[in-house]
């Protein structure tokens, strides 16, 4: 009993240090619905009343949907917001303009805060005004989920109560991530999630003997004020059916008795839930006033799918307000379910009555729930795994009675992975996604000494750019980076304080001069959305890193310059950009880039001068001639065989009878948007030259070849072996 109690006293101190964590580290009101909750609390807490739809909007409060919520967490919020004499002033937020968050948006998970911050200025306690009122009405959440746990504790004792089983079925619960977001959150789900363990203790102890004449009337209690936090709480009533229902088939009580509780347990519950319920009919003309906050948030448009399965079990584990977590995090918790639930199905046979009727309760009250989440998403987009946390303590119980059956010492490892895994969550959901990036002092801010200046006030002080698929992250993270990916590195400083919000443009532009055809183009506020301009010290560097995928893009390989520009979102005009080497400009080319595409399938011309090489580095594979009326279109088609570590331009040349060129079609490859100092063996890269001749000029021969633009040099050719005379490659012939 000692050891049991230990490892539920170590679980506990190891969520509140985590859920406390969580607090501080998640940005104000990023939480899950966290405003309109706490304008919810604020306004009772303010006017002594529960909002009323429209009127507390229209009074100031940004209560949206929520004003219709059940309000048991209300009372408990506002008492402890009077109880600690919180301001309650309005909190001063202003939306992200949606043009810059990437709101459902899989394939970049940057910008996902939704809410303007000043992180320099907020960071870390101590806290004022709103921010005080934010962080004490979070922790009041983690303090009720702390029942939570001692409800999962509990539960797990009625099976076996020596040994760690149940600290390993609390650990369950209290190291999920998605758990610690909503019990660190202002969120109403924080008061129906521990009065539901309860319930399902509770029931379990109902079916049981029949002892206690108040059992039945606490339950109903727990009931009513399960439903008035949340109205699915008011389900525990069907629980309570089914532990009384249990408790007559096992004849420990009569059908009289029997049925005398299930009337004490539902009147005491319709009793907590009745003046909630009468006021919805006197207010809306609704008892559960569902009707309205469907209104406001909006009704489902399309039918569920199976693919709400995948969602419900991943947001179960965790699912930010903007975004998944990156899919890697997802993994052990897949194999804790699966394994727990294989593992519960084999001890069936082996379990005594008692654990029996518990995990058959357990697993009704999960049906239950996921039959509830089933339907409201039926109604409504807006829904998550959370929403499952109700029933969080039976999946608790039903996976790691799995786990035990397989291995108590597979039991126990999950005891101390979980909450490690945890801190790796929050390392990868809400620190990389909402937080500012590392800072570090300046050390030089001239002008001189800068890669450019924007409109003398923002400075970039380094970069680096490169291409490549990370391999890692495309396992780890998302299949979006399973191709080609661009891996930015920016480096900026302010060198004077800012009021806009400017914002950064990052382009992968054509190289071919005069080109304006994108291969990326992504426009964000800097800090990963997190660190606006207006926001910047001056004397900081700010390390702002991103890991972008390139859309998908059906072109070929080539290169493309990495363009870099600030916006005045007021104006919608470029900020003057100088480099040390350029006068100003509205962008500055950082860098040329080669980004691995499509390869060119090969036309089978069959020409009979190829194949030829140029040297041991390139080859003409096969050329194609096209003659037009005052003009001839002539498409070569390379192969890279080695780097070539110059950039050469490919000759086309047109001859007379006396073997003199009247017509040039010179150019470098993609007229020069691949030059041949960025290609890689495998390349193949398909050029088009055009030569002006008109139809009655007298064309002997058209050559092709390779030179050197500064010297002129040209590339030794060969075909078969043999040398080919000045180099040139005759792809078409009047003899022919």
């Amino acid at each position: 009993m000692r050891r049991s109690r230990l490892g539920l006293l170590v679980t506990t101190m190891a969520f509140l240090a985590l859920a406390t964590a969580w607090n501080v580290l998640i940005p104000p009101f990023e939480n899950l619905d966290e405003l309109e909750h706490f304008e919810v609390v604020r306004h009772l807490a303010t006017t002594g009343r529960l909002p009323v739809h429209d009127v507390a909007d229209a009074a100031g409060f940004r209560v949206r949907q929520e004003a219709s919520q059940p309000p048991l967490y209300y009372y408990l919020a506002s008492g402890w917001a009077k109880l600690l004499a919180l301001p309650l002033d309005p909190p001063d937020v202003h939306e992200v303009p949606g043009d810059l968050v990437a709101c459902g948006s899989p394939d970049v998970p940057y910008n996902r805060a939704t809410w303007l911050h000043h992180p320099f200025r907020d960071a870390g306690p101590p806290w004022s005004g709103t921010l005080r009122t934010l962080h004490s009405l979070r922790f009041l959440s983690t303090l009720l989920q702390l029942a939570t746990l001692c409800g999962c504790w509990a539960l797990a004792r009625r099976i076996r109560p020596r040994g760690p089983f149940p600290a390993l079925v609390t650990g369950v619960v209290a190291f999920n991530p998605q758990f610690l977001l909503l019990a660190s959150g202002v969120n109403n789900d924080n008061a129906v999630i521990p009065l539901a363990t309860w319930g399902l203790v509770l029931a379990h102890d109902l079916s049981g003997a029949d002892r206690g004449r108040l059992r039945p009337a606490i339950l109903g209690v727990v009931c009513g004020a399960a439903a008035l936090s949340k109205f699915s709480g008011f389900a525990l009533l069907g629980l309570a059916a089914l532990a009384l229902l249990l408790r007559w088939i096992q004849r420990t009580s009569t059908f009289g008795r029997t049925l005398t509780d299930g009337l004490v347990t539902a009147g005491s519950a319709v009793a907590v839930v009745s003046p909630w319920l009468i006021r919805n009919a006197r207010l809306y003309g609704d008892l559960t006033a569902l009707g309205p906050m469907l209104a406001k948030v909006g009704r489902r448009a399309t039918p569920i799918d199976w693919g709400e399965a995948r969602l419900m079990g991943l947001s179960y584990w965790g699912q930010l307000p903007c975004s998944f977590y990156p899919r890697g995090i997802y993994w052990p918790y897949m194999i804790l379910v699966v394994g727990g639930l294989i593992g519960a199905i084999a001890a069936l046979r082996s379990m005594g009555h008692r654990a029996r009727i518990l995990l058959t309760l357990s697993t009704f009250w999960l049906l239950v729930i996921i039959i509830a989440y089933l339907r409201w998403t039926s109604l409504t987009p807006a829904s998550g795994g959370r929403l499952l946390f109700p029933a969080a303590a039976a999946v608790a119980l039903l996976v790691m009675t799995g786990w035990r059956h397989l291995s108590r010492t597979l039991a126990a490892a999950w005891g101390a992975l979980l909450p490690i895994w945890s801190i790796v969550a929050l390392q990868a959901g809400p620190t990389a996604l909402l937080l500012p990036p590392s800072t570090t002092p300046v050390r030089t801010a001239q002008p001189e000494q800068l890669v450019a200046v924007f409109d003398d006030a923002l400075g970039l002080t380094r970069y680096t750019a490169e291409v490549r698929t990370p391999r890692i992250a495309c396992a780890l993270v998302s299949r979006t980076y399973c191709g080609p990916t661009l891996e930015l590195t920016l480096d900026w400083t302010a060198l004077r304080q800012v009021t806009a919000d400017y914002i950064v443009v990052v382009q992968l532009v054509d190289a071919a001069p005069g080109s304006t055809r994108l291969r990326l183009n992504y426009n964000y506020w800097p800090g990963r959305g997190n660190l606006r301009t207006s926001t910047w010290p001056p004397d900081r560097v700010i390390h702002d890193r991103y890991t972008l995928p390139l859309p998908h893009y059906e072109g070929v390989t080539q290169a493309w310059n990495l363009t870099l520009a600030l916006v005045d979102p007021a104006t919608g005009a470029r900020l003057p950009v100088t480099t040390p080497a350029a006068p100003a400009d509205t962008a500055v080319i950082l860098t040329r880039l080669r980004v691995p595409d499509e390869q060119p399938t090969a036309p089978g011309w069959g020409n009979r001068a190829t194949p030829a090489t140029f040297g041991e580095h390139i080859t003409l594979i096969d050329a194609g001639l096209e003659r037009e009326s005052e003009s001839w279109r002539v498409m070569l088609l390379w192969e890279s065989l080695a780097p070539v570590g110059q950039d050469l331009v490919a000759f086309v040349h047109a001859y007379d009878s006396t073997g003199e060129p009247i017509a040039t079609g010179d150019a470098p490859p993609l007229n020069g948007a691949f030059a041949t100092s960025y290609w890689s063996p495998g390349d193949r890269i398909l050029t088009s030259h055009t030569l002006a001749l008109p139809a009655d000029t007298d064309v002997v021969a058209i050559g092709v070849g390779l030179y050197e633009p500064t010297s002129g040099a040209r590339m030794a050719a060969s075909a078969g072996g043999d040398p080919l005379a000045n180099d040139t490659v005759i792809v078409w012939s009047a003899e022919e």
